[in-house]
């Protein structure tokens, strides 16, 4: 893999996960050569390997798109999330430190401020801090690790129910009772509350999903 192929990977990747490219979102080579000043090789080379990853898939005649997963695929995807994410906040509320409890604090506070000027991009960027705080606040490696393996697949979908008229007001109430459980020390109670929070969400999204297709036909 080439460095620039590298540089095109996390930076693509990172605009899944903030929302910027949505799932069926069409990645041009000719857009890309220009917006990066690159030649197609490692363009080609970077998709190739996220069609590896399974981020992104190649369709006739559209070329590479932000993969769209099936409902079935998305229930268990978000199953498996919600046990972890579930595990983090159980560990982060057994092991919080002061400068962990800032950071999630903090997180939260990133959030409102997106929330307040109904900016989804701001928000998904700062949901994903929030969450990433918790993760840090576990001390587990191992945990760490595989929550950041499941979230290249999960981010993509995480913005999606915030056009939903409400979402993002809603989301807001749902991390801060979430952030007063694991700074309470309750455990059990910020697990059940996040797997909720994220079982919930990939409920929704199928319906979502089918509404943004009908939209775009």
């Amino acid at each position: 893999m080439t460095l620039a192929a590298d540089k095109l990977i996390a930076q693509i990747t990172k605009e899944i996960s903030s929302g910027l490219l949505r799932p069926g979102d069409q990645l041009e080579e000719t857009a890309l050569v220009e917006r990066f000043s690159v030649s197609r090789t490692p363009i080609r080379e970077a998709i190739r390997a996220m069609v590896g990853f399974g981020l992104l898939e190649t369709r006739p005649r559209k070329g590479a798109i932000v993969r769209v997963l099936t409902p079935k695929e998305l229930l268990d995807l978000f199953e498996v999330g919600a046990g972890l994410e579930g595990m983090a906040c159980r560990l982060a509320a057994a092991s919080l430190t002061e400068d962990h409890a800032k950071a999630i604090k903090k997180a939260l506070d990133n959030c409102k401020a997106g929330a307040d000027t109904s900016d989804k991009v701001q928000y998904s960027i700062a949901n994903l801090e929030f969450h990433a705080a918790i993760h840090a606040a576990t001390d587990n490696h191992w945990l760490i690790e595989q929550l950041q393996k499941i979230g290249i697949h999960i981010n993509p979908y995480r913005s999606l129910p915030y056009d939903i008229r409400g979402r993002l007001a809603k989301s807001i109430q749902e991390h801060t009772i979430i952030c007063e459980a694991i700074l309470a020390g309750e455990g059990e109670k910020a697990s059940e509350l996040m797997r909720d929070h994220i079982l919930l969400q990939g409920k929704r999204l199928p319906a979502v999903l089918k509404m943004k297709s009908q939209q775009v036909d």
